[in-house]
């Protein structure tokens, strides 16, 4: 079930430059990169996007300002997700709220548009099983549930205001997992109910298989779509799927070190590399390279990682709140800081932690030794925290 709630904010519709004759005279085109009722800025309009566990109201602290603005929540958040505009707050159970940040970034790879509109709750969606897994990228955003059931909502939509669903894929297996890329879903599927899926296929936005895609992918558990293709994240590999020429290629990367870590990814926007991390250590993707890196944990509790996309080094967060920075070639740690964060994201110039415990956001320059650039208050408790508008 689907419920919408809107909060008396202008429409955002991408906007269709076109001319027309009227009396004698041509109509102005829209310049390029219009997007009704948006300001375009020549900046990223970054903000941190944050909720006290149970909270009902979502923080949203601008990074260029320090000020905040809030967002009424229908549910009591438990998870956050983010696509770069579009935060998801899960309930912990079936329910789904979808709140537009009002800043977000469009990549036309050769030059990039920054905007800034009001921000506003947009609905909710109520599935029938608890939720495992929410995915927005390009056209469409997927909800996946712990039945293997993947809802595909139209993302287009939800910039109009409005949160539209297309279908309802079966996965046929206890893997409910769907990466948009391409124009396409890169789906998980199996053959059991009560196992994990055992491929990955392409499929269309009304859940029907496209022929694109095939490939065997053992358990997957999470993806991301970076600059030079989708990365999904299998058992005992990543599997890069590219789209070229109008046709999906898929490059199977074997794990060095045992089975891959089922955390998220953590990247810098438009960019190449990725990372994710448990107590087996950090895995290093390049999407564009086609590379992947191993670095043990070294006995650290390792449990969120992310790539600065240098070429040199990764991010790393372990259990006791503590930043390490890694050397990408030789697996040393080349700089700590003891922050009590339980949250890392990372943008084009700094890393952003969050730290309940203290109520702030720790900004921080990676480039330099991981020197504190900012220490931001919260005006509640940052237990969620993820970056938007990057």
């Amino acid at each position: 079930m689907i419920t919408h709630r809107f909060a008396g904010v202008a429409a955002l519709s991408l906007a269709l430059a076109v001319s027309a004759c009227a009396s004698g005279q041509q109509t102005e085109e829209p310049p390029h990169g219009y997007v009704a009722g948006a300001e375009e800025l020549p900046e990223a309009q970054s903000a941190i996007a944050y909720a006290a566990r149970d909270s009902r109201q979502l923080s949203l602290l601008d990074l260029a300002t320090a000020q905040e603005k809030q967002v009424g929540l229908s549910v009591g958040a438990q998870q956050l997700t983010e696509d770069g505009r579009f935060v998801y707050v899960g309930d912990g159970d079936r329910t789904l709220e979808i709140v537009d940040a009002g800043v977000w970034t469009v990549d036309h790879a050769d030059h990039v548009h920054y905007y800034r509109a009001p921000a506003t709750a947009l609905g909710t969606v109520t599935v029938d099983a608890p939720i495992v897994s929410v995915t927005g990228f390009e056209a469409h955003t997927t909800v996946g549930t712990a039945d293997g059931r993947i809802r595909v909502l139209d993302r287009h939509r939800l910039a109009e205001g409005a949160v539209a669903e297309l279908a309802t894929i079966d996965s046929g297996s206890a893997t409910a997992l769907a990466v948009p890329y391409a124009g396409q879903l890169l789906v998980a599927v199996g053959d059991a109910r009560d196992r994990p899926a055992n491929r990955i296929v392409a499929m269309g936005a009304d859940g029907r298989e496209t022929g694109a895609l095939r490939v065997p992918c053992a358990a997957p558990r999470g993806g991301v779509v970076l600059r030079g293709g989708a990365v999904i994240a299998c058992e005992d590999s990543l599997i890069r799927v590219r789209h070229d020429r109008d046709a999906l290629t898929a490059t199977v990367l074997d794990s060095p070190a045992g089975p891959v870590a089922p955390g998220g990814f953590g990247f810098r926007p438009r960019s190449n590399e990725a990372a994710v991390a448990d107590r087996g250590g950090i895995w290093s993707v390049n999407a564009s390279k086609v590379t992947l890196r191993h670095l043990p944990a070294g006995g650290r509790e390792l449990v969120a990682a992310a790539s600065p996309a240098d070429g040199d080094t990764v991010l790393a967060l372990d259990a006791a709140g503590t930043l390490i920075s890694y050397d990408l070639e030789t697996g040393e740690p080349l700089a700590e800081a003891l922050l009590r964060a339980t949250t890392l994201t990372v943008d084009v110039n700094r890393a952003y932690l969050a730290a309940p415990q203290t109520r702030v956001i720790h900004e921080i320059d990676y480039r330099d030794g991981l020197r504190t650039a900012r220490t931001l208050a919260a005006s509640q408790q940052p237990d969620l925290a993820v970056e938007v508008g990057r």
